[in-house]
């Protein structure tokens, strides 16, 4: 297991707060953190004060989740962004908007007949919380962080992995990609952007660890120093050809069964420690 490192992120935090240096040119305070919640997406994202949360786990993550939110303080989320409606990237997103105000919720343009999708949807009624189901690609900034949302290109998928949204996330010189359970098709679609065509400090890895021929040729473009994985303890969705990728491009990964995964940027360098 990775031990704590926090003195790297601790200097950083202070390196920013020393340079004065304008968002325009460095962006902004940004910490990513991936939490451990076993084989399901949660991640929280921290944009100076602001937070926007991609996924939500499972149902019986909500107290862990919001145990986390509540630690830091926070009592708004200006974005609940949720890559498709499968029960381990929704599964909490009924009790956020129960418990947090929530500025806007993105989700793919589809419907599921589930119970944690009618959750979702009926908390998004009671609380009267906007939402857009994406057709289109959107972008928005939020205290200095852009947030770029690549939308599914088709109406109707055999897998509904291929929904997900995908989302960049770009701080001054530094980038990062959330692929949510992104399947060859999706991934195919999503190379044909602009976006697929940055490089990129970390990425999120499709559908805990699943692999695609395309993959590589994303990574050949992206070139990640750091790759977070999101797998069950016993890293069954993990396939060889993936750890093989992984390798082959120098990528350092970290694996959320060991740990909540903490990334920190300042606009210009990138942090990721484990605990």
């Amino acid at each position: 297991m990775r031990k704590r490192m926090w003195f790297p992120v601790l200097l950083l935090c202070l390196a920013l707060t020393l340079t004065g240096c304008s968002e325009e040119e460095s962006g902004g305070f940004l910490q990513m953190t991936i939490l451990d919640t076993g084989k399901s997406d949660c991640i929280v994202i921290e944009a100076g004060e602001s937070v926007i949360v991609n996924d939500t786990a499972d149902a019986d993550d909500a107290a862990a989740i919001c145990a986390f939110l509540d630690e830091r303080g926070k009592t708004r989320i200006e974005y609940v962004i949720l890559s498709h409606f499968d029960k381990d990237h929704i599964g909490s997103a009924a009790d956020l908007l129960s418990r947090y105000e929530v500025g806007c919720v993105l989700m793919p343009d589809y419907e599921e007949d589930s119970e944690t999708y009618i959750s979702l949807m009926q908390a998004i009624e009671e609380t009267d919380t906007a939402y857009e189901r994406l057709k289109k690609d959107v972008s928005f900034s939020v205290e200095g962080v852009s947030f770029y949302v690549d939308a599914p290109r088709e109406d109707d998928y055999e897998n509904d992995n291929n929904y997900s949204l995908i989302t960049c996330v770009i701080n001054g010189e530094n980038r990062f990609l959330l692929m949510g359970d992104a399947k060859k098709i999706r991934t195919g679609e999503f190379l044909s952007s602009a976006m697929a065509r940055e490089r990129y400090d970390l990425i999120k890895m499709p559908h805990h660890g699943n692999y695609t021929k395309n993959l590589e040729t994303l990574f050949e473009t992206a070139k990640p120093r750091y790759a977070v994985l999101t797998p069950d303890p016993e890293r069954l969705r993990v396939e060889e050809e993936t750890v093989g990728l992984l390798d082959e491009f120098g990528c350092e990964a970290y694996y959320t069964d060991e740990g909540a995964v903490t990334v920190v940027s300042d606009g210009s360098q990138v942090h990721v420690s484990q605990f």
